[in-house]
């Protein structure tokens, strides 16, 4: 089942399943939550609360107010459920992955736990601002010992977030002292979530091929496997 939450006023939210609670944040296009529908009912599936909001990156703000709003909604619910707030997983794709990098990097400064990271075809370089912060990632990247494990998936045919780029951010993870695991997938930017690029809407959309589909179910098994067991 799911419900729309309308966190602040004209802002919207999806919430799907039950178990341990996993925040899904997509990428650059406005309000994009529907792109990622199929993708969080298959996380759902495995026994998980998928909180998946609507956000703008061309908001003033970068959208930094929606996607805090979604992690403070998300933590409720988890601890509405009896679950410690701090285990939560974050997801995001391509820019939603450069901001759940960013909300690691200052969950602590945010006052906030983290419980594990998947980046989804995260975007990394100069021209890749952080929605959090509003500038790019810092090139030191702050030690990661005694912080979440980070899971960095990548596309082997994407060509808006390239593997080189993707696996570049591992590396400088992991060279930080993050814990890493990187994971290979055989789709493009979009299908590794299920979706496809349509040109006529210059926007992402749902995907129906059998290709997007195993993308998606391979991510959604990653993303499961990143949260513990209810």
């Amino acid at each position: 089942m799911t419900r729309t939450e309308e966190p602040t006023p004209g802002r919207h939210l999806d919430v799907r399943g039950d178990g341990p609670v996993v925040v899904l944040w997509h990428g650059r296009g406005a309000d994009s939550r529907g792109v990622l529908d199929g993708l969080s009912e298959l996380i759902a599936a495995h026994g998980r609360t998928v909180v998946t909001p609507d956000w703008d990156a061309g908001h003033a703000d970068g959208g930094r107010a929606d996607l805090l709003t979604s992690v403070r909604r998300a933590r409720e619910i988890a601890t509405e459920q009896g679950q410690d707030p701090d285990t939560i997983v974050v997801a995001g794709w391509s820019l939603g992955g450069v901001a759940a990098v960013s909300l690691a990097l200052n969950a602590r400064r945010l006052g906030i736990g983290v419980g594990g990271l998947v980046l989804i075809a995260p975007a990394d370089g100069p021209r890749a601002t952080d929605p959090i912060t509003g500038q790019p990632l810092p090139t030191e990247l702050p030690p990661g010992a005694g912080r979440c494990h980070v899971d960095v998936v990548y596309g082997d045919d994407d060509t808006i977030t390239p593997p080189d780029m993707v696996c570049g951010l591992e590396l400088r993870l992991r060279a930080a002292g993050w814990s890493t695991s990187l994971h290979e997938i055989a789709a493009d930017h979009g299908e590794v979530v299920g979706a496809t690029y349509d040109e006529r809407r210059d926007a992402f959309v749902p995907a129906r091929s059998q290709r997007a589909a195993d993308g998606a179910r391979t991510v959604a098994a990653i993303v499961a496997a990143a949260s513990p067991s209810s």
